[in-house]
């Protein structure tokens, strides 16, 4: 076997391994993506969900048989609930239309972009729902309590749901919104840096 033989056999062994190579690669990225795209996914199944938030709540005043308030402290309640249901729904909107456009088959660098955008809506609607969370709460109490009774048991009471609401803002802010963005965003650098060694 002549040195031009081998040099070609050599020739087709870089040639099926950079193949190969290229193959185990595009398998790694695939696996890497499912995780992000599972979780964007889940994104837009709650999206789409919180679309028939008026819906649900028809039905629930519907069958529930509340017993609401007269007078002033029905439309005064039924106000600050409007303006919170609807300024919530909005949002709700605005999420949805944005996570829409996410789609795993666009270039990494406009998908991270698009999650970079996605993290900052979701953080501000996070701040607007604990804005006006509060006001939501007293409409219920003017829509459903038609006197309430400053007593020991009613402060404790109004002690725990200021307690649960402070939590619940604490938690959001600290861990739900920025480790939920912060696992998708890890998982994309992942694919990422995955696409630049496909290139060196």
């Amino acid at each position: 076997m002549d040195l031009t033989a081998l040099e070609n056999i050599w020739k087709e062994h870089d040639r099926k391994l950079a193949h190969n190579t290229r193959l185990n690669k595009e398998i790694l990225k695939r696996l890497l993506i499912k995780s992000p795209h599972k979780r964007i996914n889940w994104m837009k199944f709650w999206s789409v969900y919180r679309l028939f938030d008026p819906l649900i709540l028809l039905l629930i005043v519907a069958f529930a048989n509340f017993r609401f308030t007269d007078g002033n402290r029905f439309y005064v309640g039924l106000s600050l609930f409007t303006i919170s249901y609807v300024v919530f729904y909005i949002t709700n909107v605005k999420y949805y239309l944005l996570i829409r456009e996410i789609n795993f088959s666009d270039k990494i660098l406009i998908l991270k972009k698009k999650i970079a955008e996605l993290e900052k809506l979701k953080l501000r609607i996070t701040q607007i729902r604990y804005i006006f969370m509060p006001f939501a709460i007293i409409s219920a109490f003017l829509l459903l309590f038609k006197k309430i009774e400053m007593n020991t048991d009613s402060l404790i009471f109004l002690g725990l749901i200021i307690l649960v609401y402070l939590c619940s803002l604490y938690y959001a802010f600290k861990y739900s919104v920025s480790e939920r963005f912060k696992k998708l965003n890890k998982e994309i650098d992942d694919v990422e840096n995955l696409e630049k060694e496909n290139f060196l």
